[in-house]
Order: C-alpha cells, then sequence, then structure tokens
C-alpha cells in the first residue's frame, strides 16, 4: 500500500510541474526512478520490493501487453499506408544486427557468461523507446518524415523483439534446469503460433463486433475505448490460458485491431484509454526499476558493465542504424540523429524484470546489472542531450529541407 501512495504521489507531481521539469531536462522516466532509488536504496530500505511477487509480476506483464497492443494498433491506422521503407530498413536489417553486435561485443567484455544469456542482454537492450527523447520527436524544426520514422521503429520494434528475448530467456532457464534445449526451443516455437492465431482471432474480430455493436446502436460510443482495452488484455490473458506467448498475442492482436479499425476517422481514439492506462502502469514499472533493479545495478557495476552499457548507447545502436541506410542517401547528419536516438526504456526494463523472475542465481542478477545500467545511462544521457540535439540538427537541416529526411 506505501508503495501504490508513494507511486500516486510522485506521478501527480510529475503532473503538476511537467512544464517546469521539462526545461531542466527531467522527464517523467527519471523523476519516477529517482523516486525508487530513494525508498529502494541501502541496507535498510525504506520501502521493500520484491521482483519474484504476483503483484509485481501482473503489473510488469499487463504494462508491456498494453504497450504492445497500442504500438501495433496505432501504426497499423496509418504510417504504413505511405512512408514505410525507412523504418522497415531498421526494423528489418537494423534490428537484428543490434542483437547480434551486442551478443559479439559482450562475449569479451564477459568470458564466464553462457552465450545465451549474453542473447538475453542483447535482445532485451535492442528495442528503443521514444518517450525519452520526446523533446526531439515533437519538435517540429527535424523533418517530419524523420520523427515519424523514429516514432514507428519505436512502436514496433518492442513487439518483434518480444519472441526473440523470450525465446532466449527459455533457453536459459533450461539450461538452469537440465532440460533439453531442443524442447525448451520448440515449446517456445508452439507458444509464438498459438499466440498469433489468438491474436489475429481476437483483433480482428474484436475490432469487428466493436463496430458492428456501434453501427446497430448496440453500444454508446464512449464506452468503446474500454472495449479496446479489454481486447489487449483477453488477447494477452487468453493465449498465456492456452499455453500460448501472451505478449506476442497482445502484439499482434494490436496489429489486426488496427487494421479493423483503419478506415474510421475516429480509429486512434478508441485507443486512447488504454494507452492512458499503459502511461500509468509505465510509471510504476519505472519506480519498480528504481527500487529494485536499479540498486542491482549500482551494486554490481563493473568497468566492463559500464563500457558494455556506453556500446549499448552508441556502437552496437548507431552501426546498425547506418548500414540499415547504405544505399539510401541518408545524410551523415540524419544517420547520427536516428543512431542516437534509440534510448533503452521500458520494454527493456520489462524483459530485465521478466529474466530476473525466470532465471536462476547468478543469471538473473547479470541480466538485471546490466540492462539496469544502460537504461540508468540511457535515461539521463538522452534526456539531458534531447533538447541540444533537436536544436543542432535543426540548424544545420530546416525542417522544410526535403533533401535531408
Amino acid at each position: 500500500m506505501v508503495a501504490v501512495v508513494v507511486v500516486l504521489a510522485a506521478v501527480l507531481a510529475w503532473v503538476v510541474t511537467s512544464r517546469r521539469l521539462s526545461y531542466l531536462s527531467v522527464t517523467a522516466p527519471l523523476l519516477l526512478m529517482l523516486t525508487g532509488l530513494v525508498f529502494g536504496w541501502g541496507e535498510d530500505p525504506l520501502l521493500e520490493l520484491e521482483l519474484n511477487t504476483e503483484p509485481v509480476k501482473l503489473v510488469v506483464e499487463v504494462t508491456l501487453a498494453l504497450v504492445l497492443f497500442v504500438d501495433a494498433s496505432s501504426i497499423g491506422l496509418s504510417f504504413f499506408r505511405t512512408s514505410w521503407r525507412a523504418p522497415a530498413r531498421l526494423l528489418g536489417i537494423g534490428l537484428p544486427l543490434t542483437v547480434l553486435l551486442g551478443l559479439l561485443l559482450g562475449l569479451p567484455l564477459f568470458p564466464g557468461v553462457a552465450v545465451v544469456v549474453l542473447a538475453v542482454v542483447a535482445s532485451a537492450l535492442a528495442p528503443t523507446d521514444a518517450a525519452l527523447g520526446a523533446s526531439v520527436i515533437e519538435d517540429e524544426r527535424i523533418p517530419e518524415r524523420i520523427r515519424a520514422t523514429v516514432n514507428v521503429e519505436s512502436g514496433l520494434n518492442d513487439g518483434l523483439v518480444t519472441p526473440i528475448v523470450l525465446f532466449f530467456v527459455a533457453l536459459a532457464a533450461a539450461e538452469d534446469t537440465e532440460r533439453s534445449l531442443g524442447t525448451a526451443a520448440v515449446d517456445a516455437v508452439l507458444q509464438i503460433a498459438i499466440a498469433i492465431v489468438i491474436g489475429l482471432v481476437i483483433g480482428r474480430g474484436g475490432g469487428w463486433l466493436l463496430r458492428q455493436a456501434e453501427a446497430r446502436g448496440w453500444s454508446l460510443p464512449a464506452q468503446t475505448p474500454i472495449g479496446g482495452m479489454c481486447l489487449a488484455l483477453l488477447a494477452y490473458f487468453g493465449a498465456v490460458l492456452l499455453d500460448g506467448n501472451g505478449f506476442v498475442a497482445a502484439f499482434v492482436a494490436g496489429w489486426a485491431f488496427g487494421r479493423a479499425m483503419a478506415d474510421r476517422e475516429d480509429g486512434s481514439e478508441v485507443l486512447d484509454f488504454t494507452h492512458d492506462l499503459g502511461l500509468l502502469l509505465g510509471f510504476v514499472v519505472w519506480f519498480i526499476f528504481g527500487a529494485v533493479l536499479l540498486p542491482e545495478a549500482i551494486s554490481g557495476l563493473s568497468w566492463q558493465v559500464g563500457a558494455y552499457a556506453l556500446l549499448s548507447l552508441t556502437i552496437i545502436r548507431i552501426l546498425p542504424v547506418a548500414l540499415a541506410a547504405v544505399g539510401t542517401g541518408t545524410h551523415r547528419d540524419t544517420v547520427l540523429l536516428v543512431g542516437w536516438l534509440g534510448p533503452r526504456g521500458l520494454a527493456s526494463i520489462v524483459f530485465a524484470i521478466i529474466a530476473v523472475q525466470e532465471l536462476t542465481g547468478e543469471d538473473g542478477v547479470f541480466v538485471a546489472s546490466v540492462v539496469g545500467a544502460t537504461v540508468a545511462l540511457s535515461v539521463l544521457l538522452h534526456g539531458l542531450s534531447a533538447g541540444p540535439l533537436a536544436a543542432w540538427y535543426a540548424r544545420r537541416h530546416p525542417a522544410d529541407d526535403p533533401t535531408h529526411g
């Protein structure tokens, strides 16, 4: 109960001071993270939270399910009708290269860690969080095509990498429990297959049902957004109930729902309630991160962890972006801008918490330390640099100059 009061008070403080704090480059994730650290730091913390509890597990899983559903739905409503090539390159070329490069650079830094555990870290840190660079994404001085590309990439890469992360977690857990790696791989594939079917049925069918109910006068239009939230959770928990991958089901359901609502002028408004609920729960996850994972990361900090965190935010991100842009004629400044706009945030935190819950011994601690250190560094560096970066790029490439988009 104390944790609930603290989180609500911190969120309220952010709401009433958000404009002032934005001038200081203080984001909501930074505020919630630091609040959690204050209450969770030390041998005798003011607030004790355990990751392996049902309330924490439920909050984390529901948060990611809602985020995946909204991201897939909102992008399906508009963007891929027009400019899709740039984000497709980032997702189809940049994302796999990011995971691979993260794994390869982790091998010499952590020689005693199992390859599959390093793969968990590399894939967990692959998705980006555009919310941490919101001042750039919302800055109209930056060409709209660049802002949309970064936003779309951020919206989709967490959903695309989710089965990869969970697959590696399953393999790592299989080694812990002496299960066959082949059995774990087959289980993961079956779970994804079940999730895809459930997601398509619930997303497409649910969208059709909501539209029919409104057209026939069975429902009140104001209540439709609640239906969207129910579909997201129904896809997740329905898949879990049938031994499927709930996160994949939520993502697929969001995409299918977006397609079903694509020709509605108010289609995006249907997702408002789901988005706001996911945003609030995301604040809770940032608090949990500050109270539990961040102290773990600080206590386990070494030069290897610090080096990997810095590499993750620079070379491991920027090089794949540059390779994805080969042959497109994209200006070097734009490549650097998009490459730097790869903050690690909510999805990486959720993946780390899931890994800690599933892995035993030092493997879970290792994942928490590396991911925690990287996310914390990202919050600080990207939060502080977003404003100056937008001003630098805008001076060199005005938004009305089509040659640099």
